[in-house]
C-alpha cells in the first residue's frame, strides 16, 4: 500500500501502456470483481481523433450553467494528474486518489485468483474513475472520454445515453488501422443499441456511419458544416451561428471549435428532448462563452503573442496552421515544435513550415519524445534550429516581436505550461 500520492501516481504511470486486446471480456470481469462500479450511471461517451476534450469542456460548461452535477474523465492532463477525473469544478483530490488506488491494489489477489493480468496504466485510471463516480451522491451525468479508438477501449464497457464521435482522421494507426475506414470502424465501436450517435459529416465514411447506426437501431444526428455559418475568428474569441442559435460566442479559438461546439449543441438537444433534461438557451449561450480548455490554441500572452496548442497529429496541425494563417496578418511566426516519436512528423513538419518564418525543434521530458536533431533533419525550412533548453525558449518567446507557437504534443504543451506558471509565481 502507498502512503504518498506521488509514489502511487508514479506506480500507476509505470504500468504498461498498450495492451493488445481481442475483446473487453477481461476488463469486464475485473470490474465485476470490484462490484461493477461503472453501472447505474448516466454517461455521454465521447470518442474521435481530435476535439474530444474540447467537446467535453463545452458540454460540461453548458450543463454546469444549467445547474447539473457533472463528472468528467479525460486524458491526458495539462497541469496535474488529478485533471483526469473531476466532479463539477473540482479535481479528484490527492487523498481520494490515494484511497481509491490503495483500494484497487488491496483486491489484486482477486485478479490473481482468476488468472487475470494486473491492470495496465489506462485500465487502472479508468477503474479509479468508475469507483470515484460510483461514490458521488448527487451525480447527474458523466462525460467519459475514450482513450484510443473505441471498440476495444476499456471505457467501452458502459452503455451511454448518447455516443459522440467528434472527428475521424489518421492517428494511432499501429492500433486502429492504416485506412480511414479501419479507423472509423474502430471508433464506431462505441455506438450502442438504440442509443443516439452525434457526429460530424465526413464524405469518406458517411455511408459507414449510416450503416452502423441503422444496424444498431441508433438515431443518427449528423452535424453538417454547411449549417455552421457566419464564423468570425480572432486571437481572443470565436463566433458563429448554428441552425436556430445565432451569434454564439466561444472563448476557445479556431474554426474547428465551431464544429466541436455544434456537436455539443446537438448533444444538449438530445438530452432535452429524449432524456428530459432542462437546459435553457441562456445556459447554452453562457456555457459556450465561459468554456475554458487549457493547451488548445491557448493564448498565454498577448503582447507578445504566445500560443500553446496540443495538436499532435496531421489533422490537428492542419487546424492549427489554418488558424495561424487566418489571424497572423503581417506578423512573423515562430513555431516551437516537439513531438512524440511515433507521430506523423514527416507530414506535420512541412505543414508547419508553410506558416513559419522560423521553426525551432526541441524535446520534452517524457520517454516518447523524439530527439530534436531527428526533427531538424526532416525540415527543409531555411530558418531552422535546435534548442533543448525549454526555459530559454520561453524567455525568447516572451521577449519576441513574433507570434510564438508551442505545439506538437500535449505532453510538450503541459511541460511548457507548467514552466510558465512557475516563472509567473516567481515574479
Amino acid at each position: 500500500m502507498f502512503k504518498n500520492v506521488n509514489d502511487l501516481i508514479a506506480f500507476i504511470e509505470s504500468q504498461r501502456r498498450i495492451t493488445p486486446k481481442v475483446s473487453l471480456k477481461r476488463f469486464k470481469k475485473i470490474c465485476e470483481l470490484y462490484g461493477n462500479p461503472q453501472n447505474n450511471i448516466n454517461y455521454i461517451h465521447v470518442g474521435g481523433t481530435n476535439g474530444k476534450g474540447s467537446t467535453i469542456a463545452f458540454l460540461k460548461s453548458i450543463l454546469r450553467n444549467a445547474n447539473y452535477n457533472v463528472a468528467t474523465f479525460i486524458s491526458p492532463y495539462i497541469i496535474k494528474f488529478n485533471e483526469r477525473i473531476t466532479y463539477n469544478d473540482d479535481y479528484i483530490t490527492d487523498e481520494e486518489i490515494l484511497e481509491i488506488g490503495n483500494y484497487i491494489l488491496s483486491k489484486y489477489y482477486l485478479l490473481d485468483e482468476h488468472n487475470l493480468d494486473h491492470l495496465s496504466f489506462f485500465e487502472f485510471v479508468t477503474l479509479m474513475a468508475f469507483i470515484y463516480f460510483s461514490r458521488l451522491k448527487n451525480l447527474d451525468i458523466v462525460l467519459l472520454e475514450v482513450g484510443i479508438g473505441g471498440l476495444l477501449d476499456v471505457t467501452n464497457i458502459i452503455t451511454p445515453l448518447i455516443s459522440v464521435i467528434t472527428s475521424v482522421d489518421y492517428d494511432h494507426m499501429n492500433v486502429l488501422g492504416n485506412t480511414l475506414q479501419e479507423i472509423a470502424i474502430n471508433k464506431l465501436g462505441i455506438v450502442k443499441e438504440s442509443r443516439p450517435l452525434v457526429t460530424i459529416e465526413n464524405a469518406e465514411i458517411n455511408d459507414l456511419i449510416i450503416n452502423t447506426t441503422t444496424a444498431k437501431n441508433s438515431k443518427l444526428v449528423l452535424v453538417k458544416r454547411e449549417d455552421i455559418k457566419n464564423i468570425k475568428l480572432s486571437i481572443s474569441s470565436t463566433s458563429f451561428s448554428y441552425k436556430q442559435y445565432k451569434d454564439l460566442l466561444l472563448s476557445l479559438l479556431g474554426k474547428h471549435q465551431t464544429e466541436n461546439a455544434a456537436i455539443a449543441l446537438e448533444v444538449i438537444n438530445l438530452l432535452n428532448h429524449f432524456y428530459n433534461f432542462e437546459i435553457s438557451r441562456e445556459a447554452i449561450y453562457q456555457g459556450l462563452a465561459n468554456t475554458f480548455w487549457p493547451g488548445r490554441l491557448q493564448v498565454v500572452s498577448k503582447e507578445p503573442l504566445v500560443i500553446l496548442d496540443g495538436a499532435h497529429n496531421k489533422d490537428g496541425i492542419r487546424r492549427l496552421t489554418q488558424f495561424i494563417s487566418e489571424v497572423k496578418g503581417d506578423d512573423k511566426v515562430r513555431i516551437i515544435f516537439a513531438v512524440s516519436a511515433n507521430k506523423q512528423k514527416e507530414e506535420m513538419i512541412p505543414m508547419l513550415e508553410q506558416v513559419a518564418d522560423e521553426i525551432i525543434f526541441t524535446s520534452f521530458h517524457y520517454k516518447r519524445s523524439d530527439d530534436a536533431s531527428n526533427l531538424l533533419e526532416l525540415s527543409n525550412h531555411p530558418n531552422k534550429r535546435v534548442e533543448d533548453d525549454l526555459e530559454k525558449l520561453i524567455m525568447e518567446a516572451e521577449t519576441s516581436d513574433m507570434i510564438n507557437v508551442f505545439c506538437g504534443s500535449l505532453y510538450f504543451v503541459s511541460e511548457i505550461y507548467n514552466l510558465i506558471l512557475i516563472q509567473k509565481n516567481k515574479n
